[in-house]
């Protein structure tokens, strides 16, 4: 596995400070077009390398109207200097990471070949362009170009994706581990492949539903099943000296792909042992605990932090624990060295505490901390800290023409609920706005089980951008906050859940910051449902509301995921506990169904969905513009062609954030 920052997804990312330079000088500043905010950006990704002596940076820029990529290389003791530079041309580019201290690996992805024919596959008469994802290694320089499966055409020709690495393999500095798609056995295998020549050896293949192996050291101790859909988990183990996988754990794929209380988030130095998050019986909140897959057995707790789950785990070359990682409103760790603590809060002070300041790379003596910053009002950048000198040094900032003065602030909200609990919302106020009472757009997020964090959020700055305020409700069965706080949601789908997004309303208004005339409801996923909800509850409280991929009618949720999933699927299990029984608690499903009460909406309703969304049937947002328009109500439903149910290109993304601000704009 990648050690050093497999395990940072959940994590985000951003910068600290924007460049003078890329601030408007004596000008008011203007909020940022929906171009600006979804532009690629110019720093992509960095690595230490394990030494902590040399630096990379994945960068791109644009000239005559197109977009070249390149990495610049730096010795860590002198970033000031030219660096040497690495001509990647006109690809787009993923990541970077040192495989050793002399090779670096680049992922590129490819769409057209040396000739400009583009890259696909041809399903009768019609042609699927697909992409093609390659990884080289370059030296110190630069130079001595290879490409990863170099001596292996078979997988070159036949995989579109040979990019994946699972184990950078620090023992042993020559070898990676990579995972291709095996066309024989039609199934990914594990390949040995040598960073200086691409020569490849296969390992071991898996079977065909195989999504990818956990390591150690090289040596597969973990492999990740799951169903076609991507809905269960099946995790099998191997430990040190046996043969054959035995079966481990059969559980959900919650909303971030993750076996929730077993999810495992890096490995140890000890052999067959590495780390999981789990909640623990008789606590409330998740642990970071060992794991042992000879035994199958839990051992030592190594982070716990009371009243919040830890969501990932930070793992160096050398597979040691660095730091733990939960949220409180902002980014936070409980450090496996506590020398690290003080600075961590340093490097915090330092940027005013205003960013999520995550680790991202390091080296293996500790020295050096390559680190990236991300807030509501900073879309990312890099920094290097260095602990010997306590220095803190800028290096690279992914949109540097979003300088901070141009983006909206947001903040935490504490709100009393009508039961009397408490729960957070965070609130996004448009740059320049005056003290009047502005107009609002309510987004509750998608799952229900996820959550909103004070961190950078595009799609709640394109609607700040527009003058409204953003109110983002952190609402009873929402995760990250304990089991007891997601208990809370549990067949509350229309009822408490959907209460607490009104009071948040509500908070605001009483505050004077909102015009309570002028409030609309957008949400995607569960967030979709809560806005088609919202306009059937409290039909005069909203003026327009957009669901995008929201479920409509409950009782057709279920049956999907039934039909899909398996009626003895952990998967179908959860829902039915989580929304509730169809048989037993048919009468509420109704009752909390969009689509069976359309006529109660007020106000006009627009509903997108991707047609190839194997999550939230599409034949949901049909149902709820049929059910609107036999109603005679105001509904539009736009359907976007071959898109699932997320990881939306940027270009889609920006087409429906276009469609999504002017419809609301029109009611608002």
């Amino acid at each position: 596995m990648l050690t050093r920052r497999s395990m940072l997804a959940a994590a985000g990312a951003g910068p600290a400070v924007a460049p003078q330079a890329a601030r408007a000088q004596g000008k008011a500043p203007l909020p940022p077009s929906l171009d600006e905010l979804l532009r690629e950006p110019t720093v992509h990704d960095a690595a230490i390398s394990p030494d902590g002596e040399q630096l990379a940076i994945l960068r791109t820029d644009i000239r005559d109207g197109k977009v070249r990529a390149y990495v610049t290389l730096s010795r860590m003791a002198e970033l000031t200097a030219r660096p040497a530079v690495v001509l990647l041309g006109e690809t787009r580019v993923r990541q970077v990471e040192w495989a050793n201290n002399e090779r670096l690996l680049i992922w590129i992805t490819l769409y057209r070949d040396d000739r400009g024919k583009p890259y696909g596959v041809w399903f009768g008469d019609e042609f699927l362009p697909i992409p093609v994802r390659r990884v080289v290694s370059v030296d110190l320089k630069g130079q001595d170009p290879v490409v990863m499966f170099a001596g292996s055409k078979a997988v070159l020709r036949r995989g579109f994706d040979a990019s994946q690495v699972v184990d950078l393999m620090a023992d042993d500095p020559r070898r990676i581990l990579m995972q291709a798609w095996n066309d024989t056995r039609n199934a990914f295998g594990l390949y040995h492949v040598d960073v200086y020549s691409g020569e490849a050896a296969l390992v071991e293949t898996g079977v065909p539903a195989t999504d990818f192996w956990l390591t150690q050291g090289g040596v597969p101790m973990l492999r990740m099943d799951s169903n076609a859909r991507g809905t269960v988990r099946w995790v099998y183990g191997r430990a040190p000296g046996e043969r054959d996988w035995k079966l481990v754990r059969k559980s959900r794929l919650n909303e971030l792909k993750k076996v929730p209380d077993f999810d495992v988030v890096g490995p140890t130095p000890q052999a067959g042992v590495f780390l999981v998050c789990q909640r623990m019986e008789g606590r409330d909140t998740t642990v970071v605990r060992t794991f042992d897959i000879a035994s199958l057995t839990f051992g030592d707790v190594v982070a716990e932090k009371p009243g919040h789950d830890f969501e990932t785990a930070f793992v160096d070359e050398n597979l040691r624990l660095v730091g733990s990682l939960y949220w409180d409103d902002r980014l936070n760790y409980e450090f496996a060295d506590p020398a690290l603590a003080p600075h961590f809060r340093a490097i915090n002070a330092a940027l005013k505490n205003a960013c999520n300041v995550a680790l991202y790379d390091i080296d293996t003596a500790h020295r050096r901390l390559l680190l990236k910053v991300s807030g509501p009002q900073e879309p990312g950048a890099f920094q290097v800290y260095d602990r010997e000198k306590r220095s803190l040094e800028y290096v690279g900032h992914c949109k540097p023409w979003l300088a901070p003065e141009r983006l909206a602030r947001t903040e935490p909200l504490r709100v009393k609920t009508r039961d009397g609990a408490e729960i957070t919302a965070y609130l996004t106020t448009p740059i320049g706005a005056a003290a009047a009472p502005r107009p609002m757009v309510v987004m509750p997020h998608g799952g229900p089980e996820l959550r909103d964090y004070l961190d950078w959020d595009a799609t709640a700055q394109a609607l700040a951008a527009r003058g409204w305020l953003v109110l983002q409700p952190n609402f009873r069965g929402s995760g990250g906050y304990g089991r007891a706080f997601a208990d809370k949601g549990r067949r509350q789908w229309g009822g408490l859940m959907q209460d607490d997004v009104e009071d948040c309303v509500a908070h605001v208004v009483r505050l004077g910051r909102a015009d309570p005339g002028r409030v609309a409801i957008f949400g995607a996923s569960y967030g979709g449902y809560a806005a088609l909800m919202g306009a059937v509850k409290t039909p005069r409280l909203y003026r327009a509301a957009v669901s995008i991929a929201g479920d409509a009618d409950l009782l057709e949720t279920l049956a999907f995921s039934r039909r899909e999933d398996g009626a003895d699927s952990p998967a179908y299990a959860y829902w039915r506990t989580t929304i509730g029984d169809p048989k037993a608690d048919e009468a509420r499903l109704i009752q909390a169904s969009p689509a069976r009460r359309a006529a109660e909406i007020e106000i006009p309703v627009l509903l997108i969905h991707g047609t190839e969304d194997a999550i939230v049937d599409p034949r949901q947002s049909r149902l709820m513009a049929r059910a609107l328009k036999a109603a005679g109500k105001t509904c539009e439903l736009v359907e976007l062609k071959g898109e699932g149910h997320r990881n939306w290109s940027d270009a889609t993304w920006k087409n429906v954030l276009a469609k999504v601000t002017d419809f609301i704009a029109a009611h608002i």
